[in-house]
């Protein structure tokens, strides 16, 4: 166990370092600054949305401990439990590459005892899916329920499952933290320093010098501007819209469930905006920088013409009334994938005093209240007291980045299939403010 006193310097103020940052305070731990290039919520952070989906009931039998372990954090945890939503969720499928997909997880579900409900048909669908007033409205007017969720087969899972607001839980945590003694610093890491193979700190695109005993890359996307990880880490994005509803449409979805169709896209209740957000499901975006053979972050508040497409043709499928509405939200989301889909939570193999903390691979954000649980113990034990299970995981695996598909659908569907680089993409659309 380090000196309580010893400088932690965390790279990243989003989902992971935020997470980190509390759980060395409550370990005891005095001396931990966060650099970003914004305040909190940073606008370049996966985790700065209105929502996020928490699912607990998880077929690995690693991960599924994990998510419990979450699941008691985010209804208990006074800094987490404020964006807790326990709403439930409706799964389904319309492609007939994806049905089997969900018998198989009905199939799980059933061996694992979980209370759900069976969807078979529309009627099934619109008793557990809210419907806006502007549906009931037009419905008395001759409007055709049935032609909603076509072909559609799935179920609904009550409890354990929901989403989390997570812009809230972000600015919980920076709150907490900086109650708690936390340094944040705004500043755009450019360079991680060493003196031999001893990491020392960072300098900023600004040219400050920030030393520290320990260094922890939580970056997320952007971990791979720091440090050469070998392919381990591929930056990808997906693509996120809103649609604001009148006050009257908003209140009659609230408490909804989450809708989320394996092959289509998935939307969430309207937020305190009276916003309606949506994705569409496809494997994602990359952005290949040809000289070092990676992908970096390409921050546009826009998104391919062929992602609004695919989000209006998802939502004509369950609020057609709306559907055709401007979007006056229209961005990226960027997370990190490891080869495997595993974190990458260890010490670094070659330089000392340097810990790593990212590959959220499009799942961190529900493991928000006790990620942080385990980078920290990397910080103030090493990464063998995380026992063997963990330290395999999460650990470095150079062999996986130099032998990585970066075109691996990595289980992911929808659109297309495939994964695209956006430097294929050349039409865009743009919210209508």
């Amino acid at each position: 166990m380090i000196d309580p006193n010893t400088s932690v310097l965390i790279i990243g103020a989003g989902t992971f370092g935020l997470s980190t940052a509390l759980q060395l305070f409550r370990k005891g731990h005095k001396n931990v600054t966060l650099l970003d290039p914004y305040q909190v919520p940073s606008p370049i952070s996966a985790g700065n949305d209105v929502n996020k989906i928490f699912q607990s009931t998880v077929e690995s039998e690693f991960y599924s401990e994990l998510a419990l372990e979450a699941l008691e954090m985010w209804k208990t945890d006074p800094v987490y439990k404020p964006a807790f939503h326990e709403v439930g969720i409706v799964y389904g499928a319309c492609g007939e590459n994806v049905i089997p997909e969900i018998n198989r997880r009905i199939s799980f579900l059933e061996k694992k005892n979980v209370d759900f409900c069976k969807l078979d048909s529309t009627e099934d669908f619109i008793k557990y899916v809210k419907m806006p007033k502007t549906n009931i409205e037009e419905g008395i007017q001759g409007l055709n329920l049935k032609d909603k969720f076509k072909g559609w087969k799935g179920y609904f899972q009550k409890e354990k499952c929901g989403w989390t607001y997570a812009a809230l839980a972000l600015n919980n945590v920076a709150k907490k933290c900086e109650e708690l003694g936390a340094k944040f610093l705004i500043g755009s890491a450019e360079e991680i320093l060493f003196n031999g193979n001893k990491c020392i700190g960072v300098r900023t695109y600004s040219g400050e010098i920030i030393k520290s005993d320990l260094t922890v890359i939580c970056a997320g996307a952007n971990s791979g501007k720091l440090l050469d990880f070998g392919g381990q880490l591929l930056a990808k994005c997906w693509t996120v819209g809103h649609i604001q509803l009148t006050k009257e449409e908003a209140e009659s979805l609230k408490n909804c469930p989450v809708v989320l169709n394996l092959d289509q896209g998935f939307f969430f209740e309207p937020d305190d905006d009276n916003d309606l957000k949506f994705c569409n499901e496809f494997p994602g975006y990359i952005n290949m920088i040809e000289e070092s053979k990676t992908s970096i972050p390409l921050y546009r508040n826009e998104i391919p013409i062929e992602a609004e497409n695919q989000m209006r043709n998802f939502l004509r499928q369950v609020y057609p009334e709306i559907a055709e509405r401007p979007f006056n939200v229209a961005k990226i989301c960027w997370c990190t994938d490891t080869p495997d889909r595993h974190f990458l939570i260890t010490e670094h193999p070659e330089y000392s005093n340097l810990i790593l903390g990212t590959g959220d691979s499009g799942q961190g954000f529900k493991y928000m209240p006790n990620v942080g649980k385990y980078i920290s113990q990397v910080i103030l034990e090493g990464s063998s007291s995380l026992g063997e299970s963990k330290s395999k995981a999460w650990g470095w695996k150079k062999d996986q980045g130099e032998n990585r598909d970066i075109l691996a659908l990595q289980g992911r569907v929808g659109g297309t299939n495939i994964i695209k680089d956006l430097k294929e993409i050349d039409n865009w659309t743009s919210a209508n403010i």
